[in-house]
């Protein structure tokens, strides 16, 4: 498993106005949408003046509610912990199948591999187990790409929405 820590980027309160810098270009480095400059002045009306000609130093509230670089960078997280866990488990399959043939086809093998005496071998245990990892895979690359539909669609949401909207899947 990847031992370092993903720090999603942290959401600015503020900015500073840089030399030349636009309402738009503001808008598309936080936002990722530079049509939404707007937002920003109406939030910093009193300050701004004429949204056209903004003074460098100028330092601007920004109003998100989700930062699409916040999401995306919990989505990468999804995306390697999957990864991960996927590995660990092939991993795993791998050794016990060097077990199995290790124990060749003979009697210790078969009894390793289907069981014996009315208990579950190797071959039962390792299906159902492949099928929660199987769903928790998914699950995995779900949330990761509901993340991402967000990071490029909202701009203001509650999570108790968030929360419905990751709860729900579409049938396949």
């Amino acid at each position: 498993m990847s031992d370092e820590p993903i720090e999603p980027p942290v959401r600015p309160e503020t900015i500073t106005v840089g030399p030349e810098e636009s309402l738009w270009e503001i808008a598309e480095k936080y936002f990722e949408d530079g049509s939404l400059w707007e937002r920003i002045y109406a939030a910093n009306r009193d300050v701004i003046g004429d949204p056209h000609r903004l003074r460098q130093g100028l330092r601007l509230q920004l109003p998100m509610e989700i930062y699409p670089a916040h999401l995306r960078s919990v989505a990468r997280a999804f995306d390697l912990e999957r990864n991960d866990l996927a590995s660990y488990v092939k991993d795993a399959m791998d050794e016990l199948n060097a077990i199995g043939n290790f124990w060749g086809g003979g009697q210790p093998g078969t009894t390793f591999f289907k069981g014996e005496g009315g208990g579950t071998g190797y071959e039962a245990v390792s299906g159902q187990i492949a099928k929660g990892v199987d769903a928790n895979l998914d699950g995995h690359e779900e949330i990761s790409k509901r993340l991402r539909l967000m990071a490029d669609r909202v701009q203001v949401t509650d999570w108790d929405n968030v929360t419905t909207i990751l709860s729900v899947r579409p049938d396949k």
